[in-house]
């Protein structure tokens, strides 16, 4: 690799083009109209090169990228680049020829300067609803893709930079909330078009020719610093197996393997030896799985470089096609990023662990505690599907030197749960409490993050959707000695006070005004043995409030005094 432009330049264009993307996203964020997008930011932005190479990417939720620029590959083997012309954009939400799962649609469009196209836009959210056998996208029960709602193979949504209603109407024919939902759309496209008007700007500055050296060699420091810091790791072979619990279909534990070598700069993922493919939603499409795995090493290495698609050069990723993690068409795979393919994450993270102990990590489980409510909303007199972003507040892992954050999840990264005064004005439904649960931090030299515990009221009769995993017996696993953290939990209470576990995983089951839900995302693994704890970080855990006394006694210290 030879660096044609100075490091000066490098530095201000990929300044320039950060903030490219981050404009995207804002615009995302001030025009989408449901709240998974303006409250929690379920989405992501990027800009390409012609050959779908990660130029920038926003600071929203990493395990996008990967799969959006496989998105974009799609597009371009049915619609050859000569062919596009300014303002044309591209739905695609087949995960079987790229992107995450089917809600995540990839809106993508060329950038043309003086005639010619330079590089594309991309933006990847989360869609409320894509039809389907289950209101809300995800389907437990699904055991074919067909049943997970509809999917676009790569087809044109603008054509010279107006919408093709025909196309639109057909989506909007297909989906349960059509008025939110087209809005949320039109703001994905709003996102691409701050890049039509941003990147020419950028490059009428250096000229065509100049702006693509550069892009070469943004590309080419990231990769030089990738390697750089896998070279720091020492070479070897590092194995780890997790497990899955209940597929939507059966309450099967499967297992899952990843080996880990690690040559010089240069390192490969092979998860050979995972389970088959599962008859339920859980399984992950390769992509995210390609996606997770690159995404995991952004989390891992040094947080100053540049991510680009530089990171991905060094990676070689293996999953046997027919395996949780690489399903045969047309096995569902709704629950892409949330069940298997967030084990991904897990998996990667503990062998990154392995081979470098200082920056390890006690399993911060990457799964998502999912619930949704599904009716008739009193106000409105239209249909309304509410989903429960508070099972994102996963326990982190425990770390060398800190202690695991509370209630959050690394693999959804900047996602946030939405503010209670805005789910209350939104939907009909009462939030009685949002707390850490006490001692759901696996115990450890350093203590693993606690697990969000809600509760949630609804105010009318409607039907309730569930999935979790991590349940007991599969509790997030902690390391070096570390414990387990605690298992993921969803119960209903009735008006009359009953109350009732359900499965982990769930479809439309009844609920009467006034019901409560509890849901309880899984604890951070733990690090270390817990004997080695300081007393005094143990009696700072006690008068918080984040270990009971009960709890102590893991740590051996159920004497202490205060």
């Amino acid at each position: 690799m030879t660096q044609t432009v100075d490091a000066i330049t490098l530095e201000v264009v990929r300044n320039r083009l950060e903030a490219i993307v981050e404009e995207m996203g804002v615009t995302m964020l001030k025009t989408a109209h449901s709240p998974i997008f303006y409250e929690s930011k379920d989405y992501s932005v990027a800009l390409f090169s012609l050959d779908a190479e990660l130029l920038a990417m926003g600071q929203f939720i990493p395990h996008h990228q990967g799969g959006m620029a496989a998105a974009l590959s799609a597009v371009t083997d049915i619609y050859p680049v000569e062919t596009m012309e300014q303002g044309d954009v591209y739905l695609i939400n087949d995960s079987y020829l790229g992107g995450t799962h089917t809600q995540d649609f990839n809106v993508l469009s060329p950038i043309f300067v003086e005639g010619q196209p330079i590089c594309f836009a991309g933006c990847i959210a989360h869609q409320m609803d894509i039809g389907g056998m289950v209101a809300g996208g995800y389907a437990p029960t699904a055991r074919e893709i067909y049943q997970e709602g509809i999917r676009f193979p790569g087809i044109k949504l603008f054509e010279r930079g107006e919408p093709r209603e025909d196309v639109m109407r057909l989506i909007m024919r297909n989906v349960r909330l059509p008025e939110q939902q087209k809005g949320d759309l039109l703001g994905q496209v709003a996102a691409l078009r701050v890049a039509w008007l941003r990147v020419p700007e950028l490059v009428a500055r250096h000229g065509i020719e100049r702006f693509r050296e550069i892009c070469v060699d943004l590309l080419d420091v990231t990769e030089r610093r990738v390697r750089a810091e896998i070279e720091r790791l020492p070479d070897g072979v590092y194995e780890v197996v997790d497990r899955h619990d209940h597929d939507g279909n059966t309450d099967r534990v499967y297992s899952m393997q990843l080996t880990m070598t690690v040559s010089g700069s240069e390192v490969t993922f092979d998860f050979t030896g995972t389970d088959e493919q599962a008859p339920g939603f859980v399984n992950a499409s390769f992509w995210n799985t390609r996606a997770s795995t690159i995404a995991s090493l952004m989390l891992f290495l040094d947080p100053e470089i540049p991510r680009n698609h530089g990171f991905f050069r060094p990676l070689t990723i293996t999953a046997p096609e027919g395996t949780l993690l690489n399903p045969r068409y047309p096995g569902p795979v709704s629950g892409s990023t949330t069940e298997c393919g967030g084990r991904v994450y897990d998996l990667c993270l503990r062998a990154l662990s392995l081979a470098d102990p200082e920056r390890g990590i006690g399993t911060w489980s990457m799964m998502w505690a999912g619930l949704a409510f599904d009716g008739t909303h009193p106000r409105t007199a239209k249909r309304f599907i509410h989903w429960v972003l508070d099972g994102l507040g996963t326990g982190g892992g425990a770390r060398a030197g800190e202690d695991g954050w509370n209630a959050s999840n690394i693999a959804a990264s900047n996602c946030l749960i939405p503010n209670v005064e805005v789910e209350e004005e939104t939907y009909p439904c009462r939030y009685l409490r949002r707390e850490l649960k006490a001692d759901s931090g696996g115990a450890g030299r350093r203590r693993g993050g606690l697990a969000l515990e809600t509760e949630i009221m609804v105010e009318v009769d409607c039907n309730v959707t569930a999935f979790t995993s991590r349940a007991a017996g599969n509790e997030p696993q902690g390391i070096f000695g570390g414990l387990p953290g605690a298992p993921s939990v969803v119960a209903v209470r009735t008006p009359g006070g009953d109350e009732e576990r359900l499965p982990q995983k769930f479809v439309d089951h009844p609920l009467q005004a006034s019901s409560t839900v509890v849901l309880r995302a899984c604890g951070g693994g733990g690090y270390g043995d817990p004997q080695e704890r300081e007393d005094e970080l143990c009696a700072a855990d006690l008068a918080a409030e984040l270990v009971t006394r009960d709890g102590l006694a893991a740590y051996g210290r159920a004497d202490l005094s205060g």
